[in-house]
């Protein structure tokens, strides 16, 4: 099975799609905690973000009779993963999911905040604070900052992505930014 992995993507994709699902699988274990991680920003759950990153890799194996050779499987997962997650946000709007949302950075059992060097806490305190405020976003401008500032992607890209104007990507990107400044300003 580890063979595979040396199998160029292009040929991954072409014996996936002929129904061969080790190959699926070799492409799954490529991207998953890409997108896993994606679906944590969006979500701030691990729960939700594990079902989601199935959920994803579940659409694209229905789907990829329509994937398109020549095209980048990660930009086509990416899509999959932020509509599941676009529809999953508003569908759950305002709702603590499965308890409380869990987007501190988890600390060893043994140890206290007495314990961090200051300014590892002060890190793991902006840290936390920035995901609290990215969560209070509404979800179209949290996708977006998202993809801009976590997944590096330029306004043409997060267009195409979201198919959105490039003048509506902006103007929401901005938006979020304002709203994030403000939220962080006695963190800044």
């Amino acid at each position: 099975m580890r063979q595979r992995e040396k199998i160029p993507e292009k040929k991954l994709i072409a014996l996936a799609k002929e129904g061969d699902m080790q190959a699926f699988e070799s492409l799954v274990r490529k991207y998953q905690r890409s997108i896993y991680y994606l679906c944590r920003l969006m979500t701030g759950t691990h729960q939700s973000a594990d079902d989601l990153s199935q959920d994803t890799f579940i659409k694209a194996y229905t789907s990829l009779f329509a994937f398109r050779d020549g095209m980048s499987f990660y930009t086509w997962l990416r899509k999959i993963a932020v509509n599941n997650n676009l529809n999953f946000l508003k569908a759950h709007k305002r709702e603590e999911l499965l308890g409380e949302k869990d987007n501190n950075v988890p600390e060893d059992a043994s140890s206290t905040h007495h314990e961090l060097p200051p300014d590892t806490l002060q890190r793991n305190q902006l840290e936390q604070k920035l995901m609290e405020a990215l969560d209070s976003l509404p979800a179209d401008q949290k996708i977006i900052f998202i993809l801009r500032f976590y997944e590096n992607q330029s306004y043409k890209e997060i267009s195409q992505i979201l198919n959105l104007p490039n003048g509506t990507v902006m103007s929401r990107l901005s938006r979020a930014r304002k709203k994030l400044k403000e939220l962080m300003a006695d963190y800044l």
